[in-house]
């Protein structure tokens, strides 16, 4: 199994590092595990769910990062992982940064910036009413599809939704909440299911544009919940 803190910016060979070696991870693959020592990576595609470890030895969510979002920066200024990395759906990533033992400062700043703009995205996932819980993560994790341009042009995006489980940690919801509101996402038709050798696909979905600038879900499916609660 290909794991990211067996492959650190040390261990890569440099003619692969010139070659822009990107690993790829499958879904529920491990990255890398916190406390061990590894690299700084760069999510090309895909998303990482980010875990911390409790007193009691669980692992509880702690963030997310998707797209161009940096992973085990931490590893530059203290030498190992804080947290455990685990792909929500196929992801591709690449040591960070590329072809620099240490990055510049601006490029420091920007990553840091970036990772507290994503903290505060990942805390109003947890907040507010169940439905627009949900429609805010899809939209987090929904991509242009590349391979079909002609979508971008109609206003949807791609999603791949991360299991059922995942997106209940993530949005602080019960499991029965988060597949309930995904029913009501696809009745409401901001969720349309990609054809998978001739079926409808569970976890791949174009979703609408317009979803993103809605002011609430809640008018359209319902389903109120305080902060922070199922």
């Amino acid at each position: 199994m290909l794991n990211a803190e067996k492959i650190s910016r040390s261990t890569v060979p440099q003619a692969l590092r010139a070659k822009q070696w990107r690993p790829h991870f499958r879904r529920g693959q491990r990255i890398y595990a916190g406390e061990a020592h590894g690299g700084a990576w760069r999510v090309l595609s895909g998303s990482v769910r980010l875990d911390r470890e409790e007193p009691n030895g669980e692992q509880s969510f702690a963030t997310l990062a998707v797209q161009n979002d940096i992973i085990g920066a931490e590893t530059l200024l203290f030498g190992k992982y804080t947290f455990t990395a685990t792909a929500l759906s196929t992801c591709v990533l690449e040591p960070w940064p590329e072809g620099q033992t240490v990055p510049a400062g601006d490029s420091l700043l920007h990553t840091l910036a970036r990772t507290q703009r994503r903290a505060a995205e990942v805390i109003g996932l947890r907040c507010g009413q169940a439905a627009d819980r949900v429609r805010r993560l899809v939209m987090m994790l929904a991509h242009p599809g590349e391979a079909s341009p002609a979508r971008q042009v109609a206003g949807e995006l791609l999603v791949v939704l991360p299991s059922r489980q995942d997106m209940a940690d993530i949005t602080a919801l019960t499991l029965e909440t988060v597949s309930r509101m995904v029913s009501q996402l696809r009745y409401a038709g901001i969720l349309a299911p990609q054809s998978n050798a001739g079926h409808p696909s569970q976890r791949t979905f174009a979703v609408l544009r317009d979803a993103a600038d809605a002011p609430s879900a809640a008018g359209i499916i319902g389903g109120a919940s305080p902060c922070g609660w199922p």
